[in-house]
């Protein structure tokens, strides 16, 4: 019987590992379906992995009981963050108040945590699927699933280079990796049988955004299985889609916008920021932040409007005035060159066609009323979500196990002390920034600490 098994070798697995350990657990297993540990994590972020943000507000998370926020980040802030990954030897970078690993590759995070967990003499289980869990009192838990293993024998054995494929190399090694990668991928396999017992479990299994990645989301069935509820689940932080025909004509474009959401009369989001233009309508941070909402506003079937203004720096009577000075200064050019030098002309078409802007008109003969409408909308461009994207597109999983039965910040189980969660299977959700990735690293090394420790 292990002191403490860990389901789940992301972020937050790997460092609750390393923490239980470190608190006093004789032994610590850590079981991970994939090949091998933080496959998500390495490709966080295009590969650079932003892991905390130095603003920290608790407008940040979104959760279905906001109240378990304040007492997690009392506990572990981007100070915390920052201390802790650099006594693991990774030196910050900071961009803005985002912070990346100073190599910008998120890989590097990747690499110190997996020697922090060899060091520690933390076990492994590398493509073991746990498929059911239960427990008993007396016996603890009891995890069964299926292990995927070369036909040729059982390499069950936990060693280093079963660790990821990130390890520097060089020269021929390098060649001899790939070779050996390649001697892999021809290997046939066969699924066996396995079966565990721990006193403790930390579920730390992910949620279901990106399935590319390995996400499949059975910590959720694990957890109601254990007794806890589970939250309605959803994509968060995707691009947000339209049926209008414009959004073909606008695909590509990359423009600076100011986004209002409103819900009746009520704005309820507003931010600035890069708007990517799609041939299926929206994306960028921008979009990703307010996609929650707009899911929510969309299954309440509420009435509300989502606004781009294409103009973030002018206030309104000021891109007026701009508007029909630039008339004067334009007024010998054709109408198709009266956006010219402020949009891309893929963006400028789309303008001009849903006003019935006259190109060939010379700019000198174009009304003001006609001019003052083509502003209107560049200030005011309705976009009429039809719905966002799934859990393919998204960057994290909304909703979850239901975070009020939970302690915080230990990260424990209310109905079951010798249970824990951490990470993207909690319904806790951050907006872009790194908060994500604060709360996976957060939560796990909450939980490990907890875990790890003796019982009275």
């Amino acid at each position: 019987m292990k002191d403490c098994i860990i389901v789940g070798g992301g972020a937050a697995g790997m460092v609750a590992a390393i923490e239980a350990k470190r608190a006093g657990a004789k032994s610590v297993l850590l079981v991970e379906k994939q090949s091998c540990l933080g496959k998500k994590l390495s490709q966080t972020g295009n590969g650079r992995a932003n892991f905390t943000n130095l603003s920290m507000p608790i407008s940040a998370y979104r959760s279905n009981h906001p109240e378990c926020i304040p007492p997690f980040l009392a506990q572990f802030d981007s100070k915390d963050s920052l201390e802790y990954f650099k006594s693991l030897g990774i030196y910050p970078k900071f961009r803005g108040d985002y912070v990346y690993p100073y190599s910008d590759q998120a890989k590097s995070l990747v690499q110190c945590l997996e020697n922090a967990l060899y060091k520690l003499g933390v076990e492994i289980c590398l493509q073991h699927r746990v498929e059911a869990i239960s427990w008993t009192e007396k016996e603890g838990f009891f995890l069964k699933g299926k292990k995927l293993l070369p036909k040729r024998g059982d390499d069950s054995s936990f060693h280093k280079d079963h660790f990821s494929d990130y390890t520097l190399v060089s020269g021929s090694k390098e060649k001899n990796r790939k070779k050996e990668k390649n001697k892999k991928e021809k290997m046939e396999w066969e699924e066996k049988e396995f079966s565990l017992q721990g006193r403790k479990l930390l579920i730390a299994s992910g949620g279901l955004a990106m399935e590319a990645l390995g996400a499949s989301g059975e910590g959720y069935g694990f957890a109601k299985t254990l007794s806890h509820t589970v939250s309605p689940l959803f994509p968060s932080l995707v691009p947000i889609y339209t049926k209008e025909d414009y959004v073909k004509l606008w695909s590509g474009v990359r423009v600076d916008v100011r986004a209002g959401l409103y819900k009746e009369q009520d704005l309820v989001f507003q931010d600035e920021g890069e708007l990517q233009c799609t041939d299926y309508g929206i994306s960028g941070i921008i979009v990703f932040q307010m996609s929650r909402l707009v899911h929510r506003l969309l299954e309440e079937k509420a009435k509300f409007s989502l606004e781009l203004s294409f103009l973030p720096k002018f206030e309104e009577e000021e891109a007026k005035n701009y508007f029909l000075k630039r008339k004067e200064l334009l007024e010998e050019e054709r109408g198709e060159a009266f956006l010219l030098g402020l949009f891309p002309e893929k963006l400028s078409l789309v303008l001009y066609e849903r006003t019935a802007f006259p190109l060939k008109q010379k700019i000198q003969d174009i009304s003001d009323q006609k001019i003052l409408e083509l502003c209107q909308l560049c200030l005011h461009f309705p976009f009429h979500p039809e719905r966002i994207g799934d859990f393919q597109r998204a960057q994290c999983t909304a909703g979850g196990v239901n975070i009020s039965e939970i302690f915080i910040p230990e990260f424990q189980s209310k109905k079951n002390p010798d249970l824990y969660f951490a990470g993207e299977v909690l319904d806790v959700d951050g907006i872009c920034g790194g908060y994500n990735l604060h709360f996976a690293f957060g939560s796990g090394i909450l939980a490990g600490r907890a875990m790890g420790k003796k019982n009275d």
